[in-house]
C-alpha cells in the first residue's frame, strides 16, 4: 500500500471518528450553545445547537481539505511561488514530481492535525456548555492548542529534514 493511500485512510478513519464524535455528542448540548469565549474562559457568543453542528461540520471538513487542495494545487505554480528548502535542487526537473508528490503527502498528515484539533475543539465546547456557569477552563485550551503547535513543529521538522540540502542526505547515506 502506497505511504499516500495509507495516509489517506487514516485521514478517512479520523474524519469517520470526528463526524461520528460530533453526531453522537451535539444532542447532549443545550439548545443555545456558548460558542466563542473571552481570554478568562468566559462565553461572549451564542449559537443555536444546530448552527453549532453545521459550523463545527462545514469548517471541520473544509479546513483540512484546504491544507490538501493547496498542496496539491501547488504543482500548478510556477517554481519561483514554491517555498521550500533548496527549491533549485528538489524542483529540478528530473526531481520536481517527486518532490511535489512528497508535499502531498506530508500535507496529508498535516490535514489529519487538522482535523483532530477540530475535534479537540469541539470537546472544549461540548465540556464548556455541561459545566454551570458555562465556562472554558484556560488549561484546558492550552492542552489541545499546544498538541496542535507541538504537531505543527513535528510536522515543519519532518518538512525540513526531508527536503533538507542534498549533500547531507549523502553524508548520512541517504538517497538524495
Amino acid at each position: 500500500m502506497s505511504s499516500i493511500r495509507a495516509r489517506l485512510i487514516l485521514l478517512a478513519v479520523l474524519y469517520l471518528v470526528f463526524f461520528s464524535y460530533l453526531g453522537f455528542s451535539v444532542t447532549g448540548m443545550p439548545e443555545r450553545v456558548a460558542s466563542h469565549f473571552n481570554a478568562a474562559g468566559e462565553p461572549d457568543s451564542w449559537m443555536s445547537r444546530s448552527v453549532h453542528f453545521k459550523f463545527m461540520t462545514v469548517f471541520g471538513t473544509a479546513f483540512p481539505i484546504a491544507i490538501l487542495v493547496l498542496c496539491y494545487l501547488v504543482r500548478h505554480l510556477p517554481d519561483s511561488l514554491i517555498n521550500i528548502p533548496h527549491r533549485d535542487y528538489w524542483l529540478a526537473a528530473e526531481r520536481r514530481e517527486r518532490s511535489l508528490q512528497d508535499l502531498f503527502r506530508h500535507s496529508i498528515l498535516l490535514a489529519c492535525l487538522g482535523v483532530a484539533f477540530m475535534a479537540g475543539v469541539h470537546f472544549l465546547v461540548l465540556q464548556a456548555n455541561t459545566r454551570s456557569p458555562v465556562h472554558l477552563p484556560i488549561s484546558s485550551l492550552l492542552i489541545v492548542t499546544g498538541g496542535l503547535i507541538v504537531g505543527l513543529l513535528w510536522w515543519i521538522v519532518a518538512m525540513l529534514r526531508h527536503f533538507r540540502a542534498p549533500d547531507s542526505r549523502k553524508s548520512q547515506g541517504q538517497p538524495s
